[in-house]
């Protein structure tokens, strides 16, 4: 439950939207990543191993271009053609003549003897042969027949490119030596027909000692195709090759040279590798590398490996500051405007500044203080009010003289001035009487208009008496209805008071006071009390209705004044509602109770 509390926080919700949105742009990244990353170094690869194949060939090219010049120099020789031309010769002038002139050729050039194992030259009518041959590899049983009796003679001599040209042993050493044989021609210088061959045998070393220096260091293998035969480099040799493989797609897209093949294959066990080749300038002869792709997935690994370690740790680096920065500028303010809420709920309302800072959650906190401060000022406004309200219920309860025993002894009264035959005395005992049993039953302060129309009467009745009827009293209601509404209970008799005491008495003559109960425009209750006394001036209207300093001091009731009339009715109906006065000296003085329009379901007993 804790763990759900914390994580419904904002800041944890910001930490998590963070979070997961930093991850899925991580792994997006990393995805794309690893995509970019495996095309390019497959592409890399591929390109590198073409560059290197590039420079193999070269070489390669560069060896069998010298062999192949010499010995079509060889083949234009005046002196090779004197010799195939001669018969049986008796003496072997131009046979030493050619031998020396090959000789001095290959003196020049100590790589083309290296290259060559045994040149040999037939005549078409001459039983002899010239032969250069190293050292290790001379031999007895080199003759025209032994040459013309080899299985590929005829196969090649007509054209040293043709396909069939493949890696032989050397037929005339004891011990096994790789060579790939030549036949060149010599033609007749004035017919159109060949004297005789030039027989060679070529070193694999031409091909082998180029490749041997390409895969040092490297643990790809090199494949060798010369027409319709296909060889592997090992052990320093070119041994034949089965192909184990399937080609399953063509990624010669990805070259340079247009000239260069890129294939991805799938072994026959299963193993994926990548294969370039690239051709030679001999018609069909080609080298092939041969690149296990586990070595690229190996590299492709280690590089997505390190691009994701960078990822994840900027990543992290980048929440780290983030949270951070979220803990400064939101979550230590957030804090802060707890704390301040929970001393606001301990009752703490004294504004706090430190919360109002110059950002947004800074307007919530001064929108906080504010409040409290207005908190702070309804509270304080309140309890003046219940003070208030107390006082003027303790001054009414003060006012109230101990109305049952003055109930009883009035009571007596009456009974006496019966009997006495005293009419007046019984009237205004049992006015007095009746007004006494208002005051002390129930505690009810709200009463219907027409409950206090009868509290009003019976005062009126003893008042009467007292002027010996020089002041009158009559009613004008507009709808009968009205006198149902609700009214605070004794309002209309301390204002009725103040009219005959201040108002009518002063003028030293008879007067009239006039009720009149009606309803406005905006459904109010209205009930104007107006006297035809002395007046009021303007200045003394609003003292009147703020103090009690025009009091009713001979009144039974004490201390309930028009002052305390209009806020009783201000604390009980909240709004537009009160007193008004209007007045005119020497004619007429008006208080207008208004009233809202409210009916009691309680019966009054």
């Amino acid at each position: 439950m804790k763990l759900k509390n914390q994580f419904s926080t904002i800041r944890a919700r910001i930490v998590f939207g963070t979070v997961t949105t930093v991850a899925l742009i991580s792994t997006l990244i990393i995805v794309f990543s690893h995509f970019f990353v495996s095309t390019y170094l497959q592409r890399t690869m591929i390109q590198t191993s073409e560059t290197r194949l590039s420079l193999l060939c070269s070489t390669i090219d560069s060896n069998i271009t010298t062999v192949n010049n010499f010995l079509r120099s060889c083949q234009l020789s005046q002196d090779l053609t004197d010799f195939a031309l001669e018969k049986n010769p008796a003496n072997s002038d131009k046979k030493l003549t050619a031998h020396e002139f090959m000789t001095e050729i290959l003196s020049y050039n100590n790589e083309l003897s290296s290259n060559l194992i045994r040149i040999a030259v037939l005549g078409n009518n001459r039983d002899d042969i010239i032969q250069i041959v190293e050292s290790p590899y001379s031999s007895s049983k080199v003759s025209v027949d032994a040459i013309r009796a080899l299985p590929y003679f005829y196969k090649i001599q007509w054209n040293t490119l043709d396909f069939s040209t493949k890696v032989e042993n050397d037929p005339f050493l004891l011990k096994e030596v790789h060579m790939i044989p030549f036949i060149h021609p010599i033609s007749h210088p004035y017919q159109a027909q060949d004297i005789g061959y030039i027989y060679s045998e070529m070193s694999v070393s031409v091909i082998t000692e180029p490749i041997k220096s390409y895969i040092s260091g490297n643990e790809s293998r090199v494949l060798f195709h010369m027409g319709n035969y296909d060889y592997e480099y090992a052990n320093h040799t070119l041994s034949p090759y089965q192909k184990d493989f399937t080609t399953i797609r063509d990624l010669s897209n990805l070259a340079i040279n247009s000239n260069t093949q890129v294939f991805q294959i799938v072994t026959d066990s299963g193993e994926e590798a990548f294969l370039i080749t690239c051709p030679l300038t001999m018609k069909g002869w080609f080298v092939t590398e041969y690149l296990d792709a586990e070595t690229l997935y190996q590299n492709i690994f280690r590089s997505f490996f390190l691009i994701v370690l960078i990822i994840v740790t900027f990543s992290i680096i980048i929440c780290k500051i983030f949270s951070s920065y979220l803990s400064k500028v939101v979550n230590v303010p957030v804090k802060k405007l707890q704390e301040r809420m929970h001393k606001i709920s301990a009752g703490d309302f004294s504004r706090d500044a430190s919360v109002e800072w110059d950002h947004e959650l800074g307007e919530i906190g001064k929108n906080i203080n504010d409040l409290s401060e207005n908190v702070l000022s309804l509270i304080n406004q309140k309890i003046d009010d219940e003070r208030q309200k107390k006082d003027y219920e303790y001054k009414m309860l003060q006012s109230q003289i101990n109305p049952h025993f003055l109930y009883n002894t009035l009571n007596s009264i009456k009974w006496m001035a019966t009997i006495q035959n005293a009419p007046g005395i019984a009237e205004m005992t049992t006015a007095l009487s009746r007004l006494l049993k208002d005051i002390s039953k129930g505690q009810s302060t709200i009463v219907s208009i027409s409950h206090e129309l009868k509290l009003l009467n019976d005062y009126f009745t003893i008042q009467s008496y007292r002027y010996g009827g020089a002041i009158k009293m009559t009613y004008e209601i507009e709808d009968e209805a009205l006198t149902e509404c609700q009214i605070p209970k004794f309002t209309l008799q301390p204002i009725v008071e103040n009219a005959i005491f201040h108002g009518i008495e002063p003028k030293g003559s008879a007067g009239t006071i006039l009720i009149h109960i009606y309803e406005d425009e905006n459904t109010d209750v209205h009930i104007d009390i107006t006297d035809d006394g002395v007046g009021i001036e303007k200045q003394a209207i609003e003292k009147l209705l703020q103090d009690d300093d025009i009091s009713s001091g001979s009144s039974f009731f004490k201390e309930i004044g028009v002052s305390n009339v209009n806020k009783r009715l201000q604390y009980e109906f909240p709004g537009d509602y009160g007193l008004k006065i209007t007045s005119e000296l020497g004619c007429y003085t008006t208080v207008s109770i208004v009233l809202p329009k409210t009916v009691s379901n309680e019966k009054e007993v």
